[in-house]
């Protein structure tokens, strides 16, 4: 599976600073709704968005999967969206495809994580 170009440069930014805060992170667009409620506007292209609130920061976002998904900036997170806000974020925020036993051993170091017999692989090519 070919990596997008503009993805890896990203990524590679990212581990030559050791500066993650450029990093995406996923939401469903649903989270959006509640700031139109509170009389928000949106503006957007094809594939950008930014979220207009009334004397508070503006919050620009990637749009993807056909409208359903948006992506911020990691470090925007912490800076653009109040702290009240950000659990309301995160119910609506969605998992990258990405190896739930892996990432519970990545939380719990030395934990004991039953998930098969241990083999060799080699990967395709």
């Amino acid at each position: 599976m070919p990596t997008d170009h503009v993805w890896k440069r990203t990524v590679a930014r990212a581990v030559s600073s050791g500066d993650a805060s450029a990093l995406p992170i996923h939401f469903s667009a649903a989270v959006l709704h509640r700031y139109l409620d509170r009389g928000a506007k949106i503006l957007r292209t094809n594939t950008v968005g930014r979220l207009l609130q009334p004397g508070k920061a503006v919050i620009d976002f990637g749009i993807v999967e056909d409208d359903a998904v948006i992506h911020l900036r990691f470090g925007d997170i912490g800076s653009l969206i109040p702290e009240s806000e950000r659990d309301h974020w995160l119910d609506h925020l969605v998992a990258p495809t990405a190896s739930r036993p892996y990432l519970q051993m990545t939380l719990q170091p030395g934990a004991c994580h039953d998930d098969g017999e241990l083999r060799e692989w080699t990967p395709e090519a």
